[in-house]
């Protein structure tokens, strides 16, 4: 029996709607609502199936809240109601299981019902159920993963459809609005969302030949991606950053975690302006991760395994000063004069090129240094 609920700011429509399903079965009315607001707070907290939702309402569109209801639990299905047949389109490129027209008739809403039951489906799908996988650093790819080394490339229709899929699972929400002025500037209006329009359907379209379930979420002003279904290098860094970040004292292991969830440049090779600040955004972590694990070798007097690490830091950043001194300590460490004298050299040859200063401490102030 599927659980339902019935979101309708008429009465009238609402109690039609609930003896009708009452009498053909197969679905129990668990709660019906005239606020938005009310059936998100029920269904965030109880077992829900279906969402009757009607479209005109004042507090928030039954489109909208369908998102929203959505977010709250995966994956609940949804069925507008509406006594207008224009929002008919909009409503399936929600993957609604159905669009009725008010009055509901007894006949009209079997057939729905009988949809209901053929796509209900278990709360999470079975751990061996395809995803959609995707790479971003060191490039960008796209393909359907059915477990460890069992990849099958996914190919989109073009490098316009590429960008925008990437971005979209970048953001995870994006408003129309503003995927239209990121990747279609200057179009106007109607231009820019036939353009998203159509490039949505070949993603989908891509998504459904590899044999993958609909991963957009496309609302009259939103669009987003359920990132529960989708195996990306982004997603695992970033969670692997978060729990470096939450630990008091992440040990070396972690960082080399988090290092070989990211090899290679993020979304290397493709010039899309929108991920600049979220490429420096990386290279800034990159350099936290880089500077936490030589921290903590140095603290476990294990500097040898240091250096490397605070060579790769000044590649990213030439003027830190902080760790072209950390080099110069391990080089007078290791007895080799020369190559400190040289590293600081390079240091006061950079920052009098790019900032006109001169080094904080003189190099006569690190000779005869013996330990880290």
């Amino acid at each position: 029996m599927l659980r339902a609920i019935i979101v309708d700011d008429e009465e009238l429509s609402m109690r039609r709607l609930a003896r009708i399903a009452g009498e053909l079965g197969g679905v129990e009315i668990a709660a019906t609502f005239f606020h938005p607001s009310e059936a998100c707070a029920y269904v965030r907290d109880h077992h829900v199936d279906v969402a009757f939702l009607d479209i005109n309402m004042p507090e928030i569109d039954g489109m909208e809240l369908g998102l929203r209801l959505r977010q709250l639990r995966e994956p609940l299905q949804i069925v507008f109601v509406s006594g207008y047949d224009r929002y008919a389109v909009d409503a399936f490129e929600q993957d609604a299981v159905d669009y009725v027209l008010k009055p509901v008739n007894a006949e009209r809403l079997a057939k729905t019902l009988e949809r209901l039951s053929r796509r209900a489906r278990p709360p999470q799908p079975p751990p061996s159920a395809p995803k959609l996988g995707v790479r971003m650093f060191g490039g960008l790819r796209f393909f359907r993963t059915d477990g460890p080394g069992r990849e099958t490339p996914i190919k989109l229709r073009s490098p316009k459809t590429e960008e925008l899929f990437a971005y979209l699972l970048c953001k995870g929400t994006a408003s129309r609005e503003e995927v239209a002025d990121t990747l279609w500037r200057g179009l106007e209006p109607d231009k820019a969302a036939k353009n998203i329009n159509s490039t949505l359907y070949y993603i989908r379209k891509s998504l459904a030949e590899a044999g993958l379930e609909p991963l957009l979420l496309a609302g009259r002003y939103d669009i987003r991606i359920d990132a529960a279904r989708v195996d990306c290098d982004l997603y695992e860094y970033e969670r692997l950053v978060q729990r470096i970040r939450a630990e008091a004292a992440p040990d070396a292991r972690q960082f080399d975690q988090a290092e070989a969830a990211a090899p290679g440049g993020f979304l290397q090779g493709r010039l899309y302006e929108w991920a600049a600040e979220l490429s420096r955004r990386l290279e800034r972590e990159r350099m936290e991760r880089l500077e936490g694990k030589a921290r903590l070798l140095v603290r476990d007097g294990k500097p040898a395994a240091a250096f490397p690490l605070f060579e790769q830091m000044l590649e990213l950043d030439p003027l830190r000063e902080d760790i072209h001194e950390e080099l110069i300590r391990h080089y007078l460490f290791l007895g080799r004069t020369h190559d400190a004298a040289k590293q600081y050299r390079e240091l006061e040859e950079r920052l009098a090129r790019e900032l006109g200063t001169a080094p904080a401490r003189p190099f006569a102030s690190y000779v005869g240094f013996a330990h880290f």
